[in-house]
């Protein structure tokens, strides 16, 4: 986990030395449909949940059609009971290629921190882990130079359940979500 930790910060030094030749900012909000993909979990805590996604970003040309866009967003996650349901801070580092001048795609990496899970999760017999890595691709597409969509799947790469000393199981899974958003690029 610290290598993962390390490479992100790297990552994030990194993005200090663009020299942007343009640079918008904004905000973003949209709706997640998530779920935490586990063989572990029973039936009844299978269910989706719909959650909300916010956040701030930066936009920046790298090369020709390339364009970088970290953010810094709020993300209600994990499956409709409460007992798995959890909510994150996440920073996605997004590479964009813009096929025209209304449509691209996306991806890139997403680190998440936990700040809120459900407090009385019995039935799930385990505490979420502290940090998500996530993987992202999507879509995009510009209504106007300022308003824009965009469609994602972030699929999770670490798993979300904390290893637990002594615990009869140890639980395995990871996020899963489909995120619809709409931004504003100042």
């Amino acid at each position: 986990m610290n290598k993962k930790i390390l490479i992100v910060v790297a990552f994030i030094i990194g993005l200090g030395t663009i020299t942007a030749q343009e640079s918008r900012y904004g905000m973003r909000i949209g709706a997640n449909l998530s779920s935490i993909n586990s063989d572990d979990l029973i039936d009844e805590l299978d269910d989706s949940r719909i959650g909300i996604a916010v956040g701030f970003f930066a936009d920046y040309v790298l090369k020709d059609k390339f364009r970088l866009q970290p953010e810094l967003q709020f993300s209600a996650q994990g499956n409709k009971e409460e007992e798995v349901q959890v909510n994150y801070l996440q920073l996605p580092i997004v590479v964009k290629y813009e096929f025209s001048d209304w449509f691209n795609v996306h991806l890139g990496p997403q680190v998440g921190l936990k700040i809120w899970e459900w407090e009385d999760n019995t039935q799930a017999e385990a505490d979420f882990s502290t940090f998500d890595f996530s993987a992202l691709i999507g879509i995009g597409g510009n209504i106007t130079d300022n308003f824009f969509v965009d469609l994602r799947y972030a699929f999770g790469i670490t798993n979300v359940f904390e290893e637990s000393d002594g615990a009869q199981i140890d639980l395995d899974g990871n996020n899963s979500t489909i995120q619809l958003s709409v931004g504003y690029r100042l």
